[in-house]
Formats: structure tokens, C-alpha cells, sequence
């Protein structure tokens, strides 16, 4: 039986990113391109009729109540990426709370289902931050795809895996499941492919390379953004390595998704959860 995969995408617009920190206080001020970028995937996930997992920044709910409401009439799954995409390793607990449960009752509130999906901006739950997960157990979520399993200037995880678990904290074991961004393994060192700049910056070929030996024991999940399907979007004057990562390749975002879709199966992150059982791990 072929194995099936995950599809996920973290709803924010272009001005939103963390690389580009600009504060929400200036928001205003860029143009909004979330839902046309957002419309562009959700016609080619229909195009292959594949649903997903999407997690959507509170802000963008808030403003953009109708494009939830058609992500959710798709058949698709929400999430929340948060209110503000703060880093949550830039935040006390009190602050945390706040953000998630506010955007969850947000987006709770524009599609009358409950929201148990949860991923940080950036991915930034990171070592330092762990009674975060247990606060995301309170306030109802189910799963959270928030450490990442190898490090970067912005966030990462030391010694967490790289597979689907329940987290052990200070012994103490949680309902929740933590799902990680896939890696590709090699050299004992994580290599990171499928979703974001990463996807962006390999060649096709290696990601599915990459994605098929996975496969060989798990299924994998692939990320994306929709500002990621826009290679229109503004050019703000950046160090180079802000723009390297920012705008590296846009314009061949649509058509290495395009294959993925044609060559892997895909389904929502809440259908790979459900009926299955996964390891408890202790991280620390």
C-alpha cells in the first residue's frame, strides 16, 4: 500500500515572516497578498484532490474571516500558527497563553469547529520553552508540530527526535503529540528538505529522494507558505542572507509542490494521529 503523506501549510502573509521582523505595530503599512497566495493553493490542492492541514495566524483569521471559512468548506483541516507569529522562545508562559488561546477561540469562533492543531511561528518551541507544550495540553489541542529536530538562528531543538511521540517533562508524560518537521537522515546528522527554504532551496530530485526514504519506515510532511507561491511579492532591502532566505527561488515553489503532489500521496495531519500509537519520549 503506498504510504501516505502529510500536507500542512502555515497561513501568514510575506510581511509576517520572522526573518523579516517587522513588528505587527507596522503591519499595516505593507500590502496584504494572503488571500489570492492562500487561493492559489487551496485550486491546486483541488486540482489534485488532496486536503491539508492549515494552521492560520489569529491576525489573518481576524481580518480574513471568508478564507477560513473556505479553507474549512474545502475539507481541510485548522489550525492555529498563533495570533501575532512571535517567537514563542521571546516569550514568558502568561504571554504564550494568551496568543494561543486567543487565536484559537478566534478561529474557533469563525468555524464553529474546535481547534486542536497548534504549530509555533518559526518553530520556535525550543528546549528552554518546554512547559509551553503542557499549557498547549490545557487549553485543548491535541497535537503540536512545534520542535524542530535540528538547529537554526532562529530556533531548533537539542536531542529531541525526529518521529511523531508524546513528550515526557519532568516526568510527567503528555496526551499531547508532538509532530516534527521531517528530516532526511545522514551522517547522523538531520538534513532538513520538506517544507519552507529548505524546500525552496534543494533540487526536486533530491527532495523526493529524500521524502521516498522516509517512507521506507514513516510517513513524512511536507510545509509550505503561501507567500512562498508569490515571486511577485515586494522586495524590501535586506542583508544578504535575510534575502537569501526570503526570496531564494519563489518562482519555482508552484511547480516542485506540483510534482510532490503527483508523485506522493498526501492527507491532513489530524487523519495520520488518528488510531495510531506513538512512543513517549523524555525531553529535557
Amino acid at each position: 500500500m503506498k504510504i501516505k503523506n502529510i500536507l500542512t501549510v502555515d497561513v501568514e502573509d510575506w510581511y509576517q515572516t520572522s526573518v523579516l521582523q517587522i513588528e505587527p505595530d507596522q503591519w499595516s503599512n505593507f500590502e496584504d497578498r494572503v488571500v489570492k497566495n492562500t487561493e492559489r493553493l487551496l485550486q491546486l490542492f483541488a486540482d489534485h484532490d488532496v486536503r491539508a492541514t492549515f494552521f492560520i495566524l489569529g491576525y489573518v483569521a481576524e481580518k480574513h474571516p471568508a478564507l477560513v471559512r473556505k479553507i474549512a468548506e474545502q475539507g481541510h483541516e485548522i489550525g492555529s500558527h498563533g495570533y501575532w507569529h512571535q517567537l514563542v522562545s521571546r516569550q514568558n508562559l502568561r504571554q504564550f497563553r494568551e496568543d494561543v488561546s486567543s487565536s484559537k477561540k478566534m478561529i474557533e469562533d469563525i468555524v464553529g469547529k474546535e481547534v486542536r492543531f497548534y504549530r509555533a511561528p518559526s518553530w520556535s518551541i525550543t528546549n528552554d520553552h518546554f512547559e509551553a507544550l503542557k499549557i498547549l495540553q490545557e487549553e485543548g489541542f491535541v497535537c503540536d508540530s512545534s520542535l524542530q529536530p535540528f538547529p537554526t538562528p532562529l530556533s531548533g531543538c537539542k536531542g529531541v527526535p525526529a518521529y511523531p511521540y508524546h513528550p515526557v517533562i519532568n516526568g510527567e508524560k503528555l496526551n499531547l503529540i508532538e509532530y516534527p518537521p521531517t528530516v532526511f537522515r545522514a551522517g547522523g546528522v538531520n538534513i532538513p528538505f520538506s517544507g519552507g527554504f529548505y524546500l525552496r532551496f534543494w533540487p526536486e530530485w533530491f527532495v523526493k529522494r529524500a521524502l521516498r526514504r522516509v517512507n521506507r519506515g514513516m510517513s513524512g510532511m511536507i510545509y509550505i507558505h503561501p507567500w512562498e507561491m508569490d515571486a511577485d511579492q515586494p522586495r524590501l532591502h535586506l542583508p544578504v542572507y535575510k534575502r537569501f532566505v526570503q526570496y531564494y527561488h519563489l518562482s519555482g515553489t508552484e511547480k516542485k509542490l506540483t510534482q510532490l503532489l503527483k508523485e506522493f500521496s498526501f492527507i491532513p495531519l489530524g487523519e495520520a494521529i488518528e488510531n495510531n500509537q506513538f512512543p513517549a519520549v523524555t525531553i529535557k
